[in-house]
């Protein structure tokens, strides 16, 4: 299915079951085929379960306009609105998790959100040491205008989830040079005075082995806020939910079964 965005580019989006919605929000990069376990658990506990692909990436329209955090959160906007979703649970990875950041500061009619592996803040500074590897304001740029090296599983993707998204970005493929805006964009945000002032509540899954984040950033968010709580997975890198999809599903129940009775 496809909606067209406030700016005129086609975004494609997938909508299964009834029920509370949950929209499921991807990384830099990202194909929505990576939350397939997270649907299929969730199809039977009748939630209505919402995945899409940014701009630029999955089978969303390719474009050089808008590639920016504030036009993607613009984006999920209009996918809530057009689908008519009432009080919906968000789930990001990574920068998908920044673009729930993002729309929880200009609206806080979402039921709660999840963010997965994603600091508030991705450039370091003296003051804070919890940002994206060792990126800084100075160094961002010629840091991450080559693509990254690093290994971010630890294991590999559980074998259910890899064929599919393989597939996806064989048929999909992913322009990071043309992306690169959005990136630049993303790590100069800071959202950590949202996390401290929100009354909504928000988890932070965290991955002690993760290759981009000191996990203990979600403990220094959590004592900032009372509604900020936190999680740290173990034996898994970054992307969380398609590494060990069984564990991180028993987490994210809890969470949306405990987030639901509120």
């Amino acid at each position: 299915m496809e909606l067209v965005t406030n700016d005129g580019v086609r975004l494609n989006y997938q909508v299964h079951g009834q029920g509370q919605p949950i929209i499921f929000v991807e990384g830099f990069g990202g194909y929505q085929e990576i939350w397939n376990l997270q649907v299929e658990y969730f199809l039977g506990m009748r939630y209505q379960i919402i995945t899409y692909d940014h701009r630029n990436h999955g089978q969303s329209e390719r474009t050089d306009k808008n590639l920016t955090l504030k036009q993607l959160t613009d984006d999920l906007e209009t996918l809530i609105d057009y689908l008519k979703l009432d009080a919906p649970i968000l789930i990001g990875h990574s920068m998908g998790a920044s673009v729930c950041y993002s729309y929880l500061q200009r609206n806080n009619k979402v039921k709660a959100v999840m963010a997965i592996d994603q600091s508030p803040k991705m450039l370091n500074d003296k003051n804070w040491t919890y940002g994206f590897e060792d990126i800084t304001a100075d160094n961002f740029q010629s840091k991450l205008v080559q693509k990254n090296n690093v290994h971010e599983t630890l294991h590999g993707l559980d074998n259910r989830v890899f064929e599919d998204l393989n597939q996806a970005k064989a048929m999909h493929p992913f322009d990071r040079e043309r992306t690169l805006p959005l990136l630049f964009d993303h790590v100069q945000k800071d959202w950590r005075s949202v996390l401290t002032n929100t009354q909504v509540p928000v988890t932070l899954i965290v991955a002690k082995q993760s290759p981009y984040f000191d996990y203990r950033f979600g403990e220094v968010m959590a004592k900032a806020n009372p509604k900020v709580k936190t999680f740290t997975m173990n034996n898994s890198g970054h992307d969380i939910m398609a590494e060990v999809p069984d564990e991180f599903n028993q987490v994210l129940r809890h969470f949306v079964l405990s987030s639901c009775r509120k």
